[in-house]
């Protein structure tokens, strides 16, 4: 071994001096920067999920609509359009005094319009009757919005989602006391 001398030794660490300090930082630094990014990530994720909630909340309206349609038809008949509400609920804004905000569903559904018509064969639903029944080829577009409406003193509405769907159902079993000669798909419609 050999022997260093006092002052040496006192150099060496006063070179040294200062570098756990900066290390620190560093690692500090390094940890940071990847918090935030996680961060960053995970509200990207909230939002994703958020509106994929609502185009699918938006789409499944949308599609129930054709089956109001069709149970409407059945039931009365009717030919004009509807228009529903669902999912109507209100979000507290977190002021004091301030109106809720109120977000929906509104459901427009255009009649079903006929499109064609044919006997129903294979059943013995035809047998032996001096009337047919028919089933009947219809076309009907569902349309649906969802949106959020804050009433305050300057009220507005902003569009969350919207969807539309189109559909041909059959209907069946059909009278043939209805008459469809004459009845045509609005214009608009989307097959």
């Amino acid at each position: 071994m050999i022997a260093r001398p006092a002052a040496n030794l006192h150099r060496v660490h006063r070179r040294e001096r200062g570098s756990a300090f900066v290390v620190a930082l560093l690692v500090l630094l390094v940890l940071t920067i990847a918090g935030l990014a996680l961060t960053l990530m995970t509200q990207t994720e909230v939002r994703i999920g958020a509106n994929e909630r609502a185009a699918n909340r938006t789409f499944y309206a949308s599609d129930s609509g054709v089956n109001v349609a069709s149970s409407s038809k059945f039931q009365s008949h009717n030919d004009k359009t509807i228009t529903i509400q669902l999912n109507t609920t209100l979000q507290d804004s977190g002021a004091s005094t301030a109106p809720p905000l109120t977000f929906a569903d509104q459901i427009v559904v255009t009649p079903l319009y006929y499109v064609n018509h044919f006997l129903i064969f294979g059943t013995g639903m035809n047998q032996n009757r001096g009337d047919s029944f028919y089933a009947v080829t219809h076309v009907v577009n569902s349309s649906s919005l969802r949106a959020g409406t804050f009433a305050s003193a300057s009220p507005y509405t902003r569009n969350m989602a919207q969807k539309l769907v189109g559909s041909m159902i059959v209907l069946q079993p059909w009278q043939p006391d209805i008459n469809y000669h004459g009845q045509t798909a609005g214009t608009g419609l989307k097959f």
